[in-house]
């Protein structure tokens, strides 16, 4: 088998509301997911697909990833056996300097294909089905007034989702409102969780806030500090009976220093970071100092990122808590379909490779044709 071909197709898909999140406190908003669909080709016909959505202010825009893809690697990676799939990952990061997210859309196109090659679902190239392992069904709760997330709240537990993950950053005295208002409404019925961002900056401030919200009954906090103030995110994880978790500073400067001095009781990791052998990587190092980790995701994706963190999720013993699957619900048509929910829990497709499902022609989802 080897490498024929390589294409990007930028994918629009609407979401059901605008989506609103903080970072450092900076409000982001969007109304669509812009997403690249990496398409390796092969000369035996197996397609491998990856995925690098374009969000605002934080990733490539589809112009980069296109020009990085057809422009820069292809000629490098032309006539190439998918198998040396690290020999290709070194190739292209000698010759230019990249993001995590445009390597993790490559890891996880070779990853697909090679494991389609041998008619096998990913997972069992991963290590293997862990028995036991279930997915619950994931959500994510956006930037908005306490009112309206008391009403999201009451949707997803009508929908039997008792998991809810709220973003939150923009205003210390909405966090806790938010809080209570979704308390309020719903009870102890559901975990709550929150993404911060990095939006209360510095552990004297975090740790005023976590104080108000003891009462409500959090389950975790997601990156309460800035990313580089590993000191910071310790001071925090050592005051607190709330999980915090380390989000935006798993990051290859700090993650042996996050994980040899427990900054963090657990580690946030996603497939778009780097792609599926940098995930697993990570989370091994955790296993070895006994630190627990989740699989999410960046706001939405298709099925493709959606499938990546699944098939991690089943085949690492130390991945306890999944937070794939928003995308169902978060999007009002989602093309390519990686997962399943059935009975409230994620599954993936037992199909060779990544086993996700195009159901619907790609190309009506491109809304400038020129992109």
């Amino acid at each position: 088998m080897r490498i024929t071909d390589i294409d990007v197709l930028t994918l629009d898909i609407k979401m059901r509301i605008p989506y609103k999140s903080a970072k450092k406190s900076e409000v982001v908003s969007q109304e669509y997911l812009k997403t690249n669909i990496v398409m390796i080709k092969t000369d035996i016909g197996i397609t491998g697909y990856g995925e690098i959505p374009s969000i605002p202010r934080m990733f490539e825009t589809p112009e980069v990833v296109k020009d990085l893809f057809i422009s820069r690697f292809k000629d490098l990676i032309i006539n190439e056996d998918p198998f040396n799939l690290i020999d290709i990952v070194i190739k292209i990061t000698k010759k230019f300097k990249v993001s995590d997210q445009i390597i993790a859309g490559l890891d996880i196109a070779l990853h697909d294909l090679i494991a389609k090659y041998l008619n096998v679902p990913l997972y069992k190239l991963l290590g293997g089905k862990i028995k036991g392992k279930t997915a619950p069904a994931s959500s994510l709760i956006p930037l908005l007034l306490p009112e309206e997330v008391a009403m999201i709240a009451q949707n997803y537990l009508k929908n039997g989702i008792k998991v809810l993950k709220m973003k939150v950053g923009d205003d210390p005295v909405l966090d806790i409102e938010r809080v209570k208002s979704i308390r309020e409404a719903v009870g102890d019925k559901v975990i709550l969780n929150l993404d911060v961002g990095e939006s209360w900056i510095t552990a004297k401030r975090a740790l005023k806030i976590i104080k108000q919200l003891e009462r409500y009954g959090v389950e975790y906090i997601e990156q309460p500090v800035l990313a580089q103030d590993i000191d910071g995110l310790k001071e925090v994880t050592r005051n607190t009976d709330i999980t915090i978790v380390a989000d935006e500073s798993v990051k290859p400067e700090f993650i042996i220093r996050l994980v040899s001095e427990k900054a963090a009781d657990m580690l946030a990791l996603k497939p778009l970071n780097g792609g599926i052998l940098t995930t697993k990587k990570y989370a091994l190092i955790a296993y070895e100092a006994g630190l627990d980790c989740n699989i999410g995701t960046y706001v939405a994706q298709t099925g493709i990122l959606d499938a990546a963190g699944i098939h991690l999720f089943i085949s690492t013993p130390n991945i306890t808590v999944s937070e794939i699957g928003r995308s169902e619900i978060l999007l009002e048509d989602n093309p390519i379909k990686g997962i399943k929910i059935e009975e409230g829990l994620t599954k993936i497709f037992e199909e060779p490779g990544l086993g996700i499902k195009i159901t619907n022609d790609l190309k009506l989802y491109i809304r400038n044709k020129n992109v």
